[in-house]
């Protein structure tokens, strides 16, 4: 495929100028181009660096390989694209991933989201964005003085300039997600018969991202996440991890070589292979103790092991390949290297549970991901059991925290909801209230539905 699309027309910047009010015309107003992160129509004259203005934004930062504005990757209309001046200046050099806070524009609201070294783009262009990341991937393979670009599975992938882009687990959902669409196809047409005479490959066959970078027999790029840490404040030897399957297939581990690896105070490490397989959206269970954790919670864990032994100062990272000296950092619960008293992550007597919208691994901590109870016992524990969809039914009280008022797709629930579940409270004859503490990842209140939140009590919600 790179033999097939390599060697195309080079444009001069300037050129690229002029290139964009064609390939990116609002079709519904000629004079106008749209911009690729927000939406908003910019008349073509008014380019430049000002307020609601719009200047060539380079999908594939340029800092990503240090390629600048020259020919060809510079000047390459396959991942340049019109955008609000100012949008472009906060997106930066930032790999793409999911955010946690929405990015408000001088000129409003954006619908993009950011995080430190993380941008995410409106839904709407989800997939454009990754269709041009793997473009670039594949049209520039280090030929003739050209960078070689890879994309890869994490975040903050250039700190020295080098030629890589993130998150590929990432951008592979979001190719699935947002389907090529007609602005899509046109576009890549005009850029072939009009000034490149390459095509990008992947809006005419999306399904070849897939067949490059998301199949085979050993698949690193699995959304596997860390998604409850557990240090249950009666019961010590009932913690435990669980890990969330966000993938559409089967993780099995003696295919691919996974560890959950713990770091004690910030300095001893332990590390255990993991054993057997995980479904698509279901979840994987390490204990510490098998006996004590059949007795809190009624059953057996996927797998037991002396390293879930965290006393909530300790971190927990997720390697793929190998463990924390040989493998590959795909998502962490902590910070390496720091001991966690006092720490925004300490779940000391406690758990961790990572957020409904989240789905996809992160190799460093963000505090928005997660909500940490401030204390918790073993029957505030959810082992076995994330990313549900409850609606509230009210059928014995009008107690959040009674597992039997909610409904999980038909039947009663299992839980109460955590920050992991997505709740939708409906109009019952016992509406319901929130006493002592609770939480979840998305809230919706239906038309005429009541939530009280008794007076000293807290309702944390995660999430956008």
């Amino acid at each position: 495929m790179h033999n097939i699309i390599k060697g195309h027309t080079e444009l001069s910047y300037d050129a690229v100028k002029e290139a964009l009010k064609n390939t990116d015309e609002d079709t519904l107003n000629t004079n106008n181009v749209i911009c690729l992160y927000t939406g908003w129509s910019y008349p073509k004259t008014e380019f430049g660096n000002g307020s609601e203005q719009w200047n060539r934004e380079h999908t594939w930062s340029k800092s990503h390989g240090d390629f600048g504005n020259n020919p060809p990757c510079g000047t390459d209309l396959h991942h340049i694209r019109p955008t609000d001046a100012s949008v472009n200046s906060a997106k930066n050099n930032r790999d793409f991933d999911y955010g946690t806070v929405q990015y408000i524009d001088g000129s409003g609201p954006t619908n993009c989201y950011e995080s430190t070294n993380i941008w995410e783009p409106r839904d709407e262009v989800k997939g454009d964005v990754a269709r041009m990341i793997f473009y670039m991937a594949t049209r520039y393979e280090g030929d003739n003085g050209e960078p070689d670009l890879e994309v890869v599975d994490y975040v903050n992938t250039a700190p020295n300039k080098e030629p890589y882009y993130g998150k590929l687990s990432t951008l592979l959902a979001w190719n699935t997600a947002d389907p090529v669409d007609n602005w899509e196809r046109n576009r890549n047409d005009i850029i072939y018969y009009s000034y490149q005479n390459n095509r990008n490959p992947f809006i005419d066959h999306p399904e070849f991202v897939d067949s490059i970078w998301g199949g085979g027999s050993s698949d690193t790029n699995t959304n596997l996440i860390i998604s409850e840490v557990a240090d249950p404040a009666n019961a010590a030897n009932a913690k435990f991890v669980e890990l969330y399957n966000n993938s559409d297939s089967t993780i099995d581990f003696s295919r691919d070589t996974w560890y959950l690896s713990r770091q004690a105070n910030g300095g001893t490490w332990a590390n255990i292979q993991l054993t057997g397989t995980v479904g698509a959206g279901e979840t994987f269970v390490i204990s510490y103790r098998t006996t004590d954790f059949f007795n809190a919670y009624g059953f057996n864990a996927n797998m037991n092991s002396g390293v879930v032994s965290g006393n909530g100062n300790d971190g927990y990272f997720l390697y793929y390949g190998g463990n924390n000296t040989t493998g590959t950092l795909v998502d962490a619960y902590g910070v390496i290297d720091v001991d966690g008293t006092g720490q925004g992550w300490e779940y000391t007597n406690s758990k961790a549970v990572r957020v409904f919208t989240v789905t996809a691994p992160g190799n460093t901590w963000t505090a928005p991901e997660w909500i940490i109870s401030s204390t918790a016992d073993d029957t505030d524990m959810t082992p076995e059991w994330h990313h549900k969809t409850l609606e509230w039914n009210g059928n014995v009280s009008n107690d959040w925290n009674t597992a039997a008022n909610w409904s999980d797709g038909g039947t009663t629930s299992t839980y109460p909801p955590d920050a992991g579940s997505k709740v939708t409270i409906t109009n019952t004859a016992n509406s319901a209230k929130v006493t002592g503490e609770a939480s979840c990842g998305v809230l919706t209140i239906d038309v005429a539905a009541t939530l009280t939140i008794k007076t000293g009590s807290v309702l944390n919600i995660g999430g956008k």
